[in-house]
């Protein structure tokens, strides 16, 4: 065996250890839940599209990245006599990932970080006489922004040795005007190594 059948093989050993050559992108679709209490009468939707955008580089030999993230998590609703509430949330991240191979194709993914989260409630009141919003004294729109941790676990496959498809389950929690607690979304996307 000579060095460069030598030296392409571990390349090729390398290559099929780590979840992509180094940085890849990704995006995904799918739906945003919101645990929040709905009130006694009142109507919530909570849960609405979801999205999210990934850059990520993975360490060379390793199953270890760093991603940077964009999510919208959804926009809730909250009907109520006294009026009307929808909460949007979108968070904007850094964090840590583990993208195990585990065969045939198959492999997963782990991730963890801090993330901005940027929610928008606005409030419009009925034109019925009422009481207002309950926890609220008036109609408007407020924000709130905080850092918060999120967490994410997910399954792929690869298409190609670049091109993967995801399945993920992403999770934060974060607080507004109206308490929104537990958010999680559930998405379908793929990411694209160089």
């Amino acid at each position: 065996m000579n060095i460069k059948t030598l030296a392409a093989a571990c390349a090729l050993a390398t290559l099929g250890t780590t979840a992509f050559a180094q940085t890849y992108v990704g995006l995904g679709l799918g739906a945003g839940n919101a645990a929040a209490a709905c009130p006694f009468g009142t109507h919530c939707k909570d849960n609405g599209p979801a999205g999210k955008a990934l850059l990520g580089f993975a360490f060379p030999g390793t199953d270890f990245a760093v991603e940077g993230i964009y999510t919208h998590l959804g926009t809730f609703r909250e009907h109520a006599p006294a009026g009307n509430a929808s909460v949007k949330i979108d968070m904007m991240g850094v964090g840590g990932a583990w993208r195990p191979q585990f065969g045939a194709g198959w492999g997963g993914v782990v991730r963890a970080g801090l993330a901005y989260a940027d929610v928008k409630t606005s409030i419009s009141p009925s034109s019925q006489p009422s009481q207002g919003v309950p926890g609220v004294t008036q109609a408007g729109s407020y924000t709130n922004d905080a850092w918060h941790p999120y967490v994410g676990v997910g399954a792929t496959y690869a298409v190609t040795p670049n091109l993967r498809l995801e399945a993920d389950l992403d999770a934060t929690r974060v607080g507004g005007t109206h308490a929104v607690g537990n958010v999680h979304a559930f998405m379908l996307g793929a990411t694209y190594g160089f």
